[in-house]
C-alpha cells in the first residue's frame, strides 16, 4: 500500500479474468463489513514472467488487503493454500479446475487448502489431505483469525451405480469378438461399412464393454473433466467422447492460453475417442491424433509457454467405403467413379491408418430378429470375460509367439509390405484373442485371425482398386 489516489493495480502478466478481480474482491470486501484501502494497493503475482489466468486468486488477493491495512490478524493458515472466486456479495462460488489446482497446491507443500462449498465434488477425490471448505469471505476470515473451528467435512465419493443393461451388437459374432479383443488390450478400431449398418452402434459397445476406472485412473479423468469445467462425480465409467467432424484443431488439443483447457484427446483420456465419418474431419485435426496415439499425452506449446496434456486414449472411427456408402453392395448399386473412390479414401493418410489395429467391414443387416442383442445377464458375462483377459494379458499370463509362428507371421508380413509397426500391433492382437480364449500363447489360428482382421481391409484401403 502506498499514498495516493485509491486504486488497485495488478502486475506479473494478469489474464483478463484476473485483472477484473479488483471489482469483485472490492464489492466483496464491502458487502462482508470491511473496509476498502483508501490509498494506492499494488498487487504483485509472482513469478512476473508466468501468465496468470482464472478466479482463484480473489480469495488470497482479498485476505492480502485485509491484512496489509490492519483489518486483518492471522493466527492460523499462514501454510495453507486458500483459492476461491469471490461474487459481489462476499460469497465464495466454485472454481473451475479445482481439483487439478489443489492436487497441484498439496504437492509443492501447503499444509492444508481451502476451497469453496460448491466444489465439494471435486475435494472428494482429495479426501485423506487437510481440507476446509467455506460459503463466504467473512467465515474464511473468522477461521484465519482463530474464531471457531470448523470440522473438517465428511467428504465420500458418490456411490456408482451400474445398472445391467442389454447391448446392441450388430454384425454378428466375428465383430463381437473383434471388438471383445479390442476391449481387452486397448487396440484402436476403424469400422467400415455402408450407411445404417450399425457403426456408431458399434463404437458405442466397445464403449461399454470397457472395464471399470480404478480409483487413481478415476481421480485423473475428474481432474480433466474439472479443468474443462464438466461436472465432477463418482461415475467409474470409462470417457466416451464423440466430436462432430467439424471439430476445429484447438478443440481436439486444447488450448494453452486463456486459462488452459484440455481438447477431447484429454477429455478422452483412459477412455474411448469415437471419430465417425473419420474422412470428413479435417487434414490438420486427422494428423494431430498420429503422436498422441503413440505416446499416450499432448504438448501444446505456444509463444506464451507449454502445456503437457495427458492423452491416453483407445480410438474408434467409422467411416464409409466410398463416397455413397454402396460399393460393398456391388458395382451396380454404387455410382462412384475410381477417383472418388481413392480421393475419398485418400483422406485419412497411411501414417493414421499404421496406427489402426483393426479394421473391420461391419456387413449389411440381415434381418434377424434379436441377433444383434445381447441380455443384460449376458452383456454382464462378455464384460467380466473381457476383465479376466486383461488382467492375464498384465500379469503375463500370456506368452509370446513360439520361434515357428513369429517367423511365419513375419514372412506373411513382408509379402504385404507391412510396417514394423503393423507387425508389433498383431502381435499384440495375437495376444489379445489369445487372452479372451484363455490361451497360454497364441496359435497359428489367432494369428490367421489377427491378419484377417488387421491386415486385409488395410490393403484396400491402401490401394482403392483392390478387392
Amino acid at each position: 500500500m502506498a499514498r495516493g489516489l485509491p486504486g488497485l493495480s495488478l502486475v506479473g502478466l494478469a489474464g483478463a479474468a484476473t485483472r477484473e478481480s479488483r471489482e469483485r474482491v472490492y464489492g466483496a470486501l464491502r458487502e462482508s463489513g470491511f473496509g476498502v484501502p483508501a490509498g494506492r494497493v499494488t498487487v504483485n503475482l509472482a513469478p512476473a514472467e508466468e501468465p496468470k489466468q482464472g478466479t482463484a486468486f480473489d480469495l488470497p488477493m482479498a485476505l492480502g488487503l485485509l491484512e496489509v491495512s490492519g483489518q486483518l490478524a492471522p493466527r492460523r493458515g499462514r501454510d495453507w493454500c486458500l483459492l476461491g472466486e469471490l461474487g459481489l456479495d462476499g460469497r465464495l462460488l466454485p472454481l473451475r479446475g479445482a481439483l487439478p489446482l489443489g492436487q497441484a497446491a498439496l504437492a509443492d507443500g501447503s499444509a492444508g487448502l481451502v476451497l469453496p462449498c460448491g466444489n465439494a465434488a471435486e475435494a472428494a477425490y482429495l479426501a485423506g489431505s487437510p481440507l476446509l471448505l467455506f460459503d463466504t469471505l467473512r467465515a474464511v476470515v473468522d477461521w484465519v483469525e482463530g474464531r471457531g473451528a470448523p470440522a473438517a467435512p465428511a467428504l465420500r465419493l458418490p456411490a456408482a451405480r451400474e445398472r445391467a443393461r442389454p447391448l446392441l451388437l450388430p454384425g454378428g459374432a466375428r465383430l463381437a469378438r473383434a471388438l471383445a479383443a479390442a476391449a481387452v488390450g486397448g487396440h484402436n478400431v476403424l469400422l467400415v461399412g455402408a450407411p445404417g449398418n450399425g457403426k456408431s452402434t458399434l463404437a458405442r459397445a466397445l464403449g461399454a464393454l470397457l472395464p471399470p476406472l480404478d480409483r487413481d485412473e478415476r481421480r485423473e479423468v475428474m481432474a480433466l473433466r474439472s479443468a474443462a469445467g464438466l461436472p465432477v462425480d463418482g461415475s467409474r465409467g470409462r470417457p466416451l467422447r464423440a466430436p462432430h467432424h467439424s471439430l476445429s484443431l484447438a478443440g481436439l488439443i486444447g488450448r494453452q492460453g486463456s486459462g488452459g483447457r484440455p481438447g477431447e484427446l484429454s477429455l478422452a483420456h483412459r477412455g474411448l475417442l469415437f471419430l465417425d465419418e473419420l474422412p470428413e474431419f479435417r487434414r490438420d485435426v486427422l494428423e494431430a491424433l498420429r503422436e498422441p496415439l503413440e505416446d499416450g499425452a499432448l504438448l501444446v506449446s505456444r509463444g506464451a509457454g507449454s502445456l503437457r496434456w495427458p492423452a491416453r486414449f483407445q480410438l474408434a472411427a467409422a467411416m464409409n467405403p466410398c463416397p455413397c456408402g454402396q460399393s460393398l453392395r456391388g458395382r451396380e448399386h454404387c455410382r462412384c467413379t475410381p477417383g472418388q473412390v481413392q480421393r475419398y479414401r485418400g483422406r485419412v493418410s497411411g501414417p493414421l491408418l499404421d496406427r489402426i489395429d483393426l479394421i473391420l467391414e461391419v456387413p449389411a443387416w440381415r434381418g434377424r430378429p434379436g441377433a444383434d442383442r445381447l441380455s443384460p445377464a449376458a452383456a454382464c458375462a462378455l464384460r467380466r470375460r473381457i476383465l479376466r483377459a486383461r488382467r492375464r494379458l498384465r500379469a503375463g499370463r500370456v506368452g509370446t509367439l513360439d520361434a515357428v509362428d513369429a517367423a511365419w507371421l513375419d514372412a506373411r508380413l513382408a509379402e504385404t509390405g507391412a510396417s514394423y509397426r503393423q507387425r508389433l500391433k498383431l502381435r499384440a492382437l495375437a495376444r489379445s484373442l489369445a487372452a479372451l480364449d484363455g490361451a497360454r500363447r497364441p496359435g497359428r489360428d489367432v494369428l490367421l485371425e489377427s491378419l484377417d482382421l488387421g491386415l486385409r481391409w488395410r490393403l484396400a484401403l491402401s490401394a482403392p482398386g483392390a478387392s
